[in-house]
């Protein structure tokens, strides 16, 4: 079936195409310019410029060269450095970034629901608070460590004379990590154990 559908196509196409070379060869008069856009164009009224207008000459021999403000590049300001590169992203492939934050390779395993839980809905929502408290415990653990490191902060912050909005925003930041860790220790006390 496929194949007489595709013969017809082929075989219009290319009756199409002899159509179109034999108007070309001898029906069109060539002594008629087909095209005449732009021979009757008055340059003086004309916006875009043509061959026939004149232009500044410019040397190509030699590209142009661009003027350095001190920085790589005249859209980004970058700081000055004498560290190349391409050496250092060589040196952070082959032995790591040392800014890069420790990773932590070995992630909780999350408790699965045993059959017998997802069977019973009072057991499914034993599971469900056990879950929960265990996320619970998690946050009370990283605001116990995060709330010294954020007061060392902001206290070099006020020392090194930083704006006070970023001042106010990292106590900000402060005061919530302590308001939703104090708020879990009174709803479930258990979170401190």
């Amino acid at each position: 079936m496929k194949k007489p559908i595709i013969g017809f196509i082929v075989g219009v196409t290319a009756l199409g195409g002899l159509a179109f070379i034999g108007q070309s060869l001898f029906v069109n008069d060539h002594k008629s310019v087909p095209f005449q856009a732009m021979t009757t164009q008055d340059n003086e009224q004309s916006i875009a410029p043509t061959l026939h207008t004149t232009q500044a000459p410019v040397d190509i021999t030699e590209p142009p060269t661009p003027k350095f403000t001190g920085t790589d590049s005249p859209l980004l300001p970058m700081p000055t450095s004498n560290v190349d590169a391409a050496k250092s992203m060589a040196e952070a492939m082959k032995n790591g970034d040392p800014r890069m934050p420790p990773l932590d390779k070995t992630p909780d395993q999350q408790e699965k629901a045993t059959a017998a839980e997802l069977a019973d809905p009072k057991l499914y929502a034993q599971y469900e608070a056990r879950q929960n408290m265990r996320l619970y415990k998690g946050y009370v653990k990283a605001a116990d460590a995060e709330i010294p490191r954020l007061q060392q902060d902001i206290a070099k912050a006020k020392a090194s004379g930083m704006t006070p909005e970023q001042i106010a925003e990292g106590e900000e930041k402060l005061r919530r990590i302590q308001q939703m860790r104090d708020q879990l220790a009174s709803q479930h006390p258990q979170v401190l154990q």
